[in-house]
C-alpha cells in the first residue's frame, strides 16, 4: 500500500513538473506553484504579456493553470493608488464566473465586482456562483499578504466558487 501511495505521489509530481516546464518553455514566468486541495490537483501561476483592458487601462495579467484541467483562469491586477494604502483588486476571469478579490490593509477577500468592471462586460450571474463558498471567502486572511500569497489564495479558493466544479473544469480522462 505504501508503494502504491508513493507511486501515485511521484506520478502527480512528475505531471505537475511537466506543466511548469511547458509554461517556462513558452516564455511565461512561473510565479507560484502549489496544491488546490480540490480535484483540480496542482496549480501553476504564470505572468503573461496579454493584458486585460478596462476603462482604457491595460491591466497586468496572470494565468492559473491546473494539473487536471485544460482550462485556465486569468487574473488581472488593478492597483488603486488614490487611497493612502495601495489597494489591489484581483479580477479573476474564468469560463464560468468572474469575481474580484481585494487586498486591503486590514484583510484579503472576495468582494462584488466594481462598477468599472461591470461596465466593461465582466459581470457574472449570481446563479453560477456557490454563494456559501462566496460568503466564506469574504475574509481569507487578516494579515497583509504579499502579491504571491494573494495569487496562491486565489488559485486555491476560486475553484470552490463554481457550483459544479467537476463538470465545469475537470478534464475527463
Amino acid at each position: 500500500m505504501k508503494k502504491l501511495v508513493f507511486i501515485a505521489l511521484l506520478s502527480a509530481f512528475a505531471s505537475f513538473a511537466t506543466l511548469a516546464e511547458t509554461l517556462e518553455k513558452k516564455g511565461e514566468e512561473v510565479e507560484r506553484t502549489g496544491e488546490t486541495g480540490t480535484s483540480l490537483g496542482s496549480y501553476v501561476v504564470s505572468k503573461t504579456d496579454n493584458f486585460v483592458e478596462v476603462d482604457g487601462e491595460a491591466l497586468p495579467t496572470y494565468v492559473i493553470s491546473f494539473q487536471n484541467s485544460d482550462q485556465v483562469i486569468r487574473v488581472a491586477i488593478d492597483e488603486d493608488k488614490n487611497v493612502g494604502y495601495k489597494e489591489k483588486r484581483y479580477v479573476v476571469l474564468g469560463d464560468n464566473i468572474n469575481v474580484q478579490y481585494v487586498c486591503k490593509k486590514s484583510h484579503f477577500g472576495i468582494e462584488k465586482l466594481d462598477k468599472k468592471f461591470i461596465k466593461a462586460g465582466l459581470a457574472t450571474a449570481y446563479e453560477n456562483i456557490d454563494m456559501g463558498a462566496y460568503f466564506h471567502q469574504k475574509v481569507l486572511t487578516t494579515s497583509d499578504p504579499s502579491h504571491r500569497d494573494c495569487i496562491g489564495l486565489i488559485a486555491c479558493y476560486y475553484p470552490l466558487l463554481i457550483k459544479d466544479i467537476e463538470s465545469a473544469l475537470t478534464v475527463n480522462k
